[in-house]
């Protein structure tokens, strides 16, 4: 999943601003600089945030996000959106769910096949051509067709290289199977896909390409059951963007035979066909990957069938040295550049600069508590005991101990002092943008008095004679994060002298060591966040599921007790949600689920997480969609001339 630890906060560091320049230079051309790397440029391939951007500008997809509408989603290659009010979803009496996507005619690849007169084709860029040379392109080579579709998502989940590509296995089989790997070992009976005899793979092809099919200008895909998330993984920029079937065989990439795919599972990076290389629908084509030089080069493509891009080229340098990005901004040289969040507010100050601050993010941070804990030489929980100098392995088993501290921390403080009013605080699993977020759901205040008076009620009384002492845990390097623990330390003392927390600052992989793979956590406390990777919060990569459900990441890491309260509350309305396709039905139950993690202090949500973005002033366009981490699209981007 896209995890992001929280930024750093540094104060005292400003610098002093160099003078900005008014000429406009390289007109025309989009100046991107950052500091991270592309992996490659092959959809299916792909994973991470960066790498992202290739697939999103160069590929096109079924579907787009409607702008920085999470939930809402405009056609692309399909002409329609299915709902179950155009009739292009459909529920049948088994419980079995239909999308049908009609696929838009007439779109072209950035390079078409041309029929010579000796009869080879050769792949030429379409931008290039002549009316001539058109008359002679070789039908649906480099002319997307359903069967492209097709072949683009079956390729995506046979090469089973990436978890988003995998997240189009989890819709086809309705979470039934994670991947490809899982599917071919249990319908084999192997611990390994390698095991597997040829009939098997065969086979699991063959129930994989009947879920997929092509009838007349249509994809439909064909589900066992409800995966209300299915539109929100066809829009990602990964293994749902189209590849041409006949392109991707001729530079030696899978030939779409049901009997050949596994020499294709799991590429080497540097041997995959699609690596370095493109033939895409979207806006821009790849002009030149320079890896020496970490320099990449956009070019438009003319005959995108949205019409042409208003930049004529994007070039994406990778700049590790802030120093050099500030420089290379302050002169013009750069048009966007990654920015330490404590240069923000002096940038946005500075003449011929823009910041835009305060972007959404789709993840909140939070506060989990732990229990039952490891007691087996845990210097976490001091002497394990009541007693005053440590706490039971059960000590969060108690809801008033919960709720306790969640009325200790001081809210409105963090948001102020230490994010400076920039996002708002979380109200539970679900944020600003997800079904089922309400305005107005309850959320914990700092409120002393009922602090108190829920530890009184704790353990039957005793807490609040006794006192307690244990250590609660943050990652290195996250001011932000420890200035969270640090405001509920502080709370908490105040309220009762005899309430101890330390702090400790840890690698992550400490951190995670006393979280994951283990019987029981180790960590108490431990605060952290993180994001969905589609905006239903259901399912099994959705916000409410990584919280509330038993299976969830959450729960993976915080004890057994946590997962029984999931098992026990909530999991039964996060299935009745997902079973369900309308989301007039499901809205209402995730609203549900966000108000009983308040009224069982599931977690302590502190705030949602948040952005910004860094340009010259003469840059305008860029739409910020949560679900897609920042990534740009370069498309509705504009440069005007000083």
């Amino acid at each position: 999943m896209k995890r992001t630890l929280a930024l750093a906060l540094c104060l005292g560091l400003g610098i002093a601003a160099a003078p900005a320049m008014a000429e406009t230079k390289n007109p025309g051309t989009f100046v991107f600089m950052w500091t991270d790397d592309i992996q490659s440029f092959d959809p299916a391939y792909i994973a991470n945030t960066p790498s992202s951007y290739g697939a999103l500008n160069i590929y096109s997809r079924l579907l787009n996000f409607n702008g920085s509408k999470i939930s809402e989603f405009v056609p692309s290659l399909s002409t329609e959106v299915p709902s179950l009010e155009n009739g292009l979803i459909k529920q049948a009496a088994d419980g079995s769910v239909s999308y049908t996507f009609p696929i838009r005619k007439g779109v072209s690849a950035h390079k078409v096949g041309i029929k010579g007169a000796d009869g080879k084709v050769t792949w030429e860029y379409y931008d290039k051509l002549t009316d001539a040379q058109k008359a002679t392109i070789e039908p649906g080579y480099g002319q997307i067709t359903p069967e492209d579709v097709r072949y683009s998502l079956l390729r995506a989940i046979l090469q089973g290289q990436s978890w988003m590509s995998n997240a189009i296995t989890e819709v086809i089989t309705a979470g039934k199977y994670t991947d490809i790997a899982k599917w071919v070992e249990a319908e084999g009976e192997v611990k390994s896909i390698n095991d597997a005899s040829p009939e098997i793979l065969r086979k699991v092809y063959d129930q994989l390409a009947s879920q997929i099919v092509v009838d007349g200008d249509n994809v439909t895909l064909k589900l066992p059951k409800s995966f209300p998330a299915t539109l929100g993984v066809i829009a990602l920029p990964f293994g749902t963007s189209v590849v041409d079937k006949e392109w991707v065989a001729s530079v030696g990439g899978w030939d779409g035979s049901g009997d050949t795919w596994k020499a294709h599972y799991r590429p080497e990076l540097g041997a995959n066909p699609l690596f370095a290389e493109e033939n895409g629908t979207g806006p821009f084509m790849l002009e030149e990957w320079d890896r020496t030089d970490r320099r990449i080069t956009l070019k438009r493509f003319d005959n995108y069938f949205m019409g042409p891009a208003k930049l004529e080229r994007v070039v994406m340098r990778t700049v590790p040295e802030w120093t050099t990005r500030r420089l290379q901004l302050l002169s013009g040289d750069a048009d966007f550049v990654t920015a330490p969040v404590e240069f923000i507010d002096e940038l946005s100050k500075t003449e011929g600069v823009k910041v835009i601050d305060g972007l959404q993010k789709v993840f909140s941070r939070g506060i989990f508590f732990a229990w039952p804990l490891d007691d087996n030489d845990n210097p976490a929980i001091g002497s394990g005991k009541l007693d005053g100098a440590g706490i039971p392995p059960d000590f969060f088993a108690d809801i008033d101990v919960r709720k306790g501290f969640n009325y200790a921390q001081n809210y409105d403080a963090l948001l102020t002092q230490v994010l400076l009013n920039k996002t708002v605080q979380s109200r539970g699993p679900t944020v600003r943008g997800i079904m089922g977020y309400r305005p107005d759901s309850p959320v914990y205040s700092y409120d002393p008095a009922k602090a108190e008076e829920h530890f009184k009620k704790a353990f039957d009384g005793k807490l609040w004679d006794t006192g307690f002492a244990f250590t609660a845990y943050v990652t290195e390097g996250n001011p932000q994060l420890t200035a969270a623990l640090s405001a509920l330390q502080q709370g908490l003392s105040r309220i009762n002298p005899k309430f101890k927390m330390q702090i400790q600052a840890l690698p992550w992989a400490s951190v995670s060591d006393k979280l994951n793979n283990r019987e029981k956590p180790a960590a108490p406390l431990t605060v952290m966040g993180w994001g969905p990777d589609y905006s239903d919060p259901g399912g099994p990569l959705g916000a409410a599921s990584y919280y509330l459900s038993p299976t969830g990441l959450v729960g993976g890491m915080v004890g057994q007790g946590y997962r029984d309260l999931m098992a026990e509350k909530f999991k039964p309305l996060l299935d009745e949600a997902w079973a369900s396709v309308d989301p007039a039905v499901r809205e209402p139950i995730y609203a549900k689920l966000q108000e009983m993690s308040y009224e069982y202090a599931t977690t302590q949500f502190l705030w949602e997480d948040f952005g910004y973005v860094v340009t010259r002033s003469n840059i305008d366009g860029y739409v910020d969609n949560m679900i897609l981490y920042g990534a740009w699209d370069f498309y509705p981007v504009t440069k005007a001339n000083d």
